[in-house]
């Protein structure tokens, strides 16, 4: 079910959003770092609001996180705004926080509107209770991964899963540290080690080579 009323957070779109597209002159990369640790780019368009009242306000959202999540450590890095485009740099300590800050405002509304983003291993996505009865498709002439039993035979392997609702429906980007080797359909290689997400309703998935 679409849900593209979601809103991440709540009064960040205030400040992102001119009403009158998603053009922006870079795209919002989500890159996950060896440790695990991801550096999260939001590139939007800018209607010429307070850069100040965006980072304080981004601060505050943080600290109420980290405020409500112990070792949350959720970091505001850099908001810039240049030639109409706003840039905000934050880093989390992995992908749980990630999945909790961008939807904290979302859940207090309505659970359902929960747009979930996973890292971890195959197994744990499993225990986790992600749908693995899907196709998936090689990058470079891999056999395609039909259903639940040939996916969880690469049990160990990292995979990445997204809804893009996260990022209300615009294309995103995600840089890893290890290369794809199999993609759902709403996925394509953008680099390397790099893929790009377009609008969907459907969950994304990224399973990686380690």
């Amino acid at each position: 079910m679409k849900k593209w009323n979601r809103i991440l957070p709540v009064v960040f779109i205030v400040f992102l959003l001119t009403g009158c597209g998603k053009t922006t002159i870079e795209m919002t990369t989500i890159a996950i770092q060896k440790d695990g640790k991801i550096e999260h780019t939001l590139v939007e368009d800018f209607d010429g609001g307070s850069v100040d009242a965006l980072r304080n306000m981004m601060s505050e959202k943080a600290a109420a996180y980290n405020n409500s999540n112990p070792g949350g450590g959720v970091a505001v890095d850099t908001v810039e705004a240049d030639e109409g485009v706003v840039r905000v740099v934050m880093t989390y300590p992995d992908a749980v926080s990630f999945d909790g800050f961008m939807n904290m405002d979302v859940v207090e509304v309505d659970p359902a509107l929960r747009a979930p983003f996973f890292y971890g291993t195959v197994e744990e996505a499993f225990m986790q209770g992600f749908d693995l009865e899907i196709e998936l498709q090689g990058v470079e002439g891999e056999k395609t991964l039909q259903g639940k039993d040939d996916i969880l035979s690469m049990g160990k392997n990292k995979i990445i899963i997204y809804d893009n609702e996260m990022n209300l429906g615009a294309p995103v980007q995600i840089s890893v540290q290890d290369k794809p080797l199999y993609i759902s359909d709403n996925v394509t290689v953008a680099g390397k080690n790099l893929v790009e997400i377009s609008e969907t309703d459907e969950l994304a998935y990224i399973l990686l080579e380690g």
